[in-house]
């Protein structure tokens, strides 16, 4: 009877130390996370499939555009850390961004703790401030609450890429409409009084307007032959710093990401960022 008590008790105490462990596996910390496998690393399991491959596709796009990495990144829990010292770890595990330029982007979330935050490279604190990730992060809060977390990344992800993009002077593919910049469809400019119109106005004034356009397009084909003409002459034309050349852009891909992935490429944060709670 004895040896059953003492049994039974070890048995309590077994299960009770197993249970703290389970519930502390829970937990990741920054030196547990395996090296990232993609721009979009789910440890948490929140996100479904088609978001995880189009944000992605976005991040690849804005890596091979303009350089710049944007992580986007679910734990389960912190387990006690605060989430901007989590964020900041991770950022400089993974050296988030390009070594000489820094601009990297981490977005963060902690779905069990309801914390987030976004991780700012030193060189995208000119463009992506404090005040500004913190705006984009409140903006993701309504999708939180509700746990949709594939629009909650969608929203943080894509604000953030529309941001380097305009900045880089690049359209993204992957943010479809999202960066018209001028209005589709404008209604033509309203026809001057008396165009067409059978009261009113010279009747000379309708023969005024093709005129006008003839001459202007003759004019763009003769300037458009000449600077062929030139490229031809000079060596010039496409891929070779002529018409069509890339050669003189800041954001060359020449050095596109490669199928296989790379991670950080040893970029640091300046410990910029905002976030907060849901």
């Amino acid at each position: 009877m004895k040896n059953l008590k003492v049994w039974v008790c070890g048995l309590g105490i077994a299960l009770v130390l197993g249970g703290a462990g389970t519930a502390g596996g829970w937990a990741e910390t920054v030196a547990k996370l395996p090296a990232p496998t993609g721009y979009v690393d789910d440890y948490a399991g929140v996100i479904s499939s088609p978001a995880k491959t189009e944000l992605e596709g976005l991040c690849v796009e804005v890596h091979e555009k303009t350089k710049a990495q944007v992580f986007f990144v679910t734990v389960k829990t912190l387990d006690g850390e605060a989430v901007e010292r989590f964020a900041n770890e991770l950022f400089a595990k993974w050296k988030i961004g390009e070594k000489k330029t820094d601009r990297g982007i981490l977005l963060l979330l902690a779905i069990q703790d309801h914390k987030r935050w976004i991780e700012v490279g030193y060189g995208f604190e000119g463009i992506l401030n404090d005040a500004k990730v913190g705006d984009i992060g409140r903006e993701m809060v309504p999708a939180l609450k509700a746990s949709n977390y594939d629009e909650a990344a969608r929203i943080g992800v894509r604000d953030v890429s529309q941001v380097i993009a305009t900045d880089a002077g690049v359209t993204l593919a992957g943010l479809g409409d999202a960066q018209t910049t001028e209005p589709l469809n404008e209604a033509p400019p309203p026809i001057p009084e008396g165009i067409g119109q059978s009261s009113g106005g010279p009747k000379w004034v309708l023969f005024l307007f093709p005129i006008v356009f003839f001459t202007a397009f003759v004019l763009f084909i003769w300037r458009t032959v000449r600077n062929v003409r030139r490229g031809i002459g000079t060596g010039g034309g496409i891929g070779s710093g002529g018409i069509g050349s890339d050669s003189g852009s800041s954001f060359s891909d020449s050095s596109s990401s490669s199928d296989s992935f790379s991670g950080g490429d040893g970029g640091s944060s300046g410990g910029g960022g905002a976030g907060g709670d849901w």
